[in-house]
């Protein structure tokens, strides 16, 4: 499928003068949608993956459902890609029919420079130290050649095109090497937000005995019942409008929905906090994926007794800020807080967004 930068100094004749679609109703989404405003480029409507969001309005958009892009005439339709996930979107579009789509690598990357803000470590020893030490310490490649990466990032103070290069091309939290190997555990979906996670897992054609679904913010977590209900044949599903922390407290929020994530200074939005000890102390767990705007170190500090006895598969988003993507490997590949287990990142984009730590105990010969 062929890929065209939308150039913002010279705007494409393409676009300007078409029925445009974005593809990606979030942060990036609105983000694109107010810089195309801004050129006078006109946006019919949005796409997102989010199936329970189709028929929402999004910047006074409506979100059109699979069925309504599908039926689209391709010769006159101009997809934006505003998410991240470019390799796995434009798959999609060509299974669609489209033969065509726009991207703002530029853009993306300015974004990234400024949200992960690489120049304010740029003399920090101690953090540069630490990265070194990562890649010293990693035992694959790809891993070794990712935080490199983000040393050289680091350096440099922006982010870099070469991000695009460690895309890896395999389903994020479901690598092909977990191809029929995960039936029949319990999992842990922390960060649930309405079911995207799940709707994934039962697409790869997993059964786990059940799963486990903490989403803290309350729009989604009434949207992920309605999910669970309309799938409980299908698939145990528990639900939980709880955040995982490392004490059991009530914590503030901020933002709502695609957005939402823990500010203990917030006092307008409050949720109950538990630890991954205290609710699974008489259950096994076989599988924790965690995506939680930044709390994972928390919830990871919270659970390690239950990841200690259970030893499950982890794949643990550690992407939510440079400090992350540093101490959350060094609680597992560095500090060696539980034995015997594999780990190496995977990046799951084509920005600095979606890397994933991936943990995987010996005995479970997955690898």
């Amino acid at each position: 499928m062929e890929l065209i930068e939308i150039n913002f100094q010279s705007v494409n004749k393409e676009i300007q003068n078409s029925r445009n679609i974005i593809y990606g109703a979030g942060y990036n989404g609105r983000f694109l949608y107010e810089l195309l405003s801004s050129n006078h480029i006109p946006v019919e409507a949005f796409y997102d993956d989010d199936e329970s969001r189709w028929g929402d309005l999004f910047c006074d958009k409506k979100i059109l459902s699979k069925n309504e892009l599908d039926v689209l005439d391709k010769n006159t339709i101009c997809i934006l890609i505003s998410s991240m996930y470019i390799g796995q979107i434009t798959f999609k579009l060509e299974k669609m029919g489209f033969e065509r789509a726009f991207v703002s690598f530029a853009t993306l990357q300015e974004k990234d420079s400024d949200e992960f803000q690489f120049h304010k470590y740029k003399d920090n020893l101690d953090y540069r130290n630490d990265l070194e030490n990562l890649i010293n310490i990693s035992k694959d490649d790809q891993t070794k050649r990712y935080f490199q990466l983000i040393k050289k990032s680091v350096a440099s103070g922006k982010a870099l095109p070469e991000i695009v290069d460690l895309y890896c091309g395999e389903k994020q939290y479901f690598l092909n090497c977990f191809k029929g190997k995960l039936n029949g555990l319990s999992f842990l979906d922390g960060g649930a937000y309405t079911g995207d996670t799940v709707r994934e897992l039962l697409g790869e054609e997993i059964n786990p005995e059940v799963v486990y679904c903490f989403e803290a913010n309350l729009v989604n977590y009434k949207k992920l019942k309605k999910f669970a209900s309309e799938n409980e044949k299908m698939c145990k599903l528990v639900c939980e409008n709880l955040a995982l922390w490392n004490a059991n407290t009530k914590l503030g929020m901020e933002f709502e929905n695609y957005n939402s994530r823990i500010d203990r200074n917030a006092k307008d939005l409050v949720v109950q906090a538990v630890t991954i000890d205290e609710y699974f102390r008489n259950k096994k767990l076989g599988f924790i994926k965690m995506d939680m705007e930044g709390a994972e170190r928390k919830a990871l500090e919270g659970g390690m007794k239950t990841i200690k006895r259970d030893r499950p598969i982890l794949a643990i988003s550690m992407y939510h800020g440079l400090d992350d993507i540093v101490e959350i490997p060094k609680m597992f590949m560095w500090k060696q807080e539980i034995k015997n287990y594999f780990f190496f990142v995977r990046h799951h984009s084509y920005t600095y967004s979606e890397t994933v730590l991936y943990g995987i105990p010996e005995e479970s010969n997955i690898l």
